[in-house]
């Protein structure tokens, strides 16, 4: 009943938001020293690896002192549409470009920002989050093995972070101690990761030094945000994927969305998974 109160609520808030009243948050942290733009390979059923996977592109830019890893795609369309009326009508007609924005990656994460913090945005429950924490680096065991990866040698290291055991490849070639995700404090750039059961698993797929532009802080939500920890904000997130929300919409008739002709799942498909953090359980 707490649940259906709180789905309501949130849904008429979210209603009520005039586009132009959001408030648009740009800061200009310091210039951005380099660019890596990975390809994230998510498994969706960790019981069917081979086939059942998700991949997107995710944006590393890093400064002297602080870093961000978010969706490019997602910024540009956020912002473009919060400028733009008719780029957010045009978003919300189109079925097919609504399902593609929808599908992109919505957790940003920003390293030391606020200063020896962590920062992310995500967005799950049809709310906007910020959760910050502590910045915990990983502890890492450094090897002799080696592997050239984009013209760079790099390293593998292991460490066991929040619940995964994880491998990368760095590259003091690069000399920047971050890497993709909550990933870093290497001598050296992280390239590649991936935890031990590849569910997870990092790729480098372009390199930029030159006309990188700055490392920013953004928020195009500011104001309609709650405040939450990691800790509760994992299980939470984690039951909100496994519910089948669009029947539970219907079954309240809120929006004009009814269950007419529509079957409620018992099973959500592509759910099978877990966070790249496990420690939550």
């Amino acid at each position: 009943m707490k649940l259906k109160i709180f789905i309501v609520l949130t849904i008429l808030h979210i209603l009520s938001v005039d586009i132009n009243a959001r408030k648009i948050i740009e800061e200009i942290i310091e210039p951005a020293l380099i660019e890596v733009v990975y390809e994230r390979r998510k498994v969706l059923d960790t019981l069917d690896c081979d086939n059942d996977f998700k991949k997107d592109l995710l944006t590393l830019k890093v400064g002297k002192s602080v870093s961000a890893f978010y969706s490019a795609r997602l910024k540009t369309t956020d912002s473009l549409e919060l400028r733009h009326k008719e780029y957010f009508h045009a978003r919300y007609d189109n079925k097919d470009l609504f399902s593609s924005i929808a599908n992109l990656p919505r957790e940003t994460v920003f390293k030391n920002y606020p200063e020896n913090k962590i920062r992310v945005h995500d967005r799950f429950d049809l709310c906007n989050w910020i959760i910050d924490e502590d910045w915990e680096k990983p502890n890492w065991n450094i090897t002799d093995s080696t592997k050239n990866i984009f013209g760079f040698e790099c390293f593998l290291a292991k460490t066991d972070f929040r619940g995964r055991k994880w491998l990368v490849w760095f590259s003091p070639e690069i000399p920047i101690s971050d890497g993709p995700w909550k990933l870093c404090g290497l001598p050296g750039l992280i390239l590649k990761a991936q935890d031990s059961k590849g569910h997870y698993i990092y790729e480098p797929v372009s390199i930029r030094t030159q006309g990188v532009g700055n490392v920013e802080y953004y928020d195009y939500d500011a104001g309609n945000r709650f405040i939450t920890t990691r800790l509760k904000a994992l299980p939470r997130k984690q039951k909100y994927i496994h519910e089948d929300l669009r029947y539970t919409i219907g079954a309240m008739g809120i929006g004009g969305v009814t269950n007419e002709g529509y079957v409620k799942r018992d099973v959500i498909p592509h759910t099978n998974y877990d966070f790249e953090e496990t420690d939550y359980h």
